[in-house]
């Protein structure tokens, strides 16, 4: 309501100071031309335009100043409104992120039958030509370490068309509520992500274990490696955007330590 009365207040303000703008110079025509008709009195003439110019002048150049000092004021509150806006969204997507990373890892890490040598130090070092060779092998058929609500297991079929499926809602979500915040990179990133070829490949795959037509082949990651590599290339780049943006505490960053601790732990139930 205070912003409402506020946007109307404005409104009013420039209104009336356009209408105000308008009458003077209105009265000033008005008065020249009777001046330059000698309609009115010329010593009167003569005394008025001198006094009524310096007026004039006065209040057109006050009036112009006031208006500048209102529209930047005005659009210094709409920035600010719309940055802290923008830090909202940007803490949706960090854990957006953050889901997603743990999702790829926990792929790599049920594709190894053992800890890989490489040295993993950043999030860049997960998406090697080694990643993409062994989770194109991974059987998505076979059992994730996680369980549904019933606590039941699940496979790793099933697993990916939820976290796909959560993810397209939180990312279309976050569009809804502050696209009008973002930037046009953003949105268009976001929106990739969320209709990646690899998500429509896991819903197609869903649907044909479904149907009882994959029974006995889940290798079938391997056929995308393409999407893959694509999802990954736009994680990648909607990570680099956040980061920019974001506080150095608040970034999606793992070190060599957290990278230790992800090789020792399973997925959450």
């Amino acid at each position: 309501m205070r912003k409402l009365w506020q946007n109307l207040l404005f409104k009013d303000f420039w209104q009336a100071s356009y209408l105000g703008l308008f009458i003077i110079l209105f009265v000033c025509i008005f008065c020249n031309y009777g001046c330059i008709t000698q309609v009115l009195n010329q010593n009167i003439c003569h005394q008025w335009l001198q006094d009524f110019s310096l007026n004039l002048l006065a209040e057109v150049i006050g009036i112009f100043l006031v208006l500048i000092l209102v529209n930047r004021s005005l659009a210094i509150n709409q920035e600010q409104e719309k940055q802290k806006f923008r830090r909202i969204a940007f803490r949706s997507f960090k854990i957006i992120l953050q889901k997603q990373f743990y999702l790829f890892f926990h792929l790599l890490k049920a594709s190894s039958h053992s800890k890989p040598h490489k040295k993993y130090l950043t999030i860049y070092d997960l998406f090697d030509e080694n990643y993409f060779d062994l989770v194109g092998n991974l059987d998505l058929l076979t059992t994730a370490p996680v369980r549904d609500i019933n606590g039941q297991p699940r496979d790793w079929l099933d697993y990916l068309l939820t976290e796909f499926a959560n993810l397209k809602v939180a990312l279309y979500k976050v569009l809804d509520r502050y696209s009008f915040c973002l930037d046009s990179e953003v949105v268009d990133v976001v929106e990739q992500l969320a209709d990646a070829g690899l998500i429509t490949f896991i819903s197609v795959l869903g649907e044909a274990k479904r149907d009882n037509q994959i029974e006995f082949r889940g290798d079938l990651l391997s056929e995308c490696r393409d999407y893959l590599i694509e999802y990954s290339q736009l994680f990648i780049q909607l990570v680099d955007i956040y980061n920019q943006s974001a506080l150095p505490q608040d970034r999606v960053e793992i070190n060599s330590q957290k990278w230790q601790d992800l090789w020792s732990y399973n997925l959450p139930v």
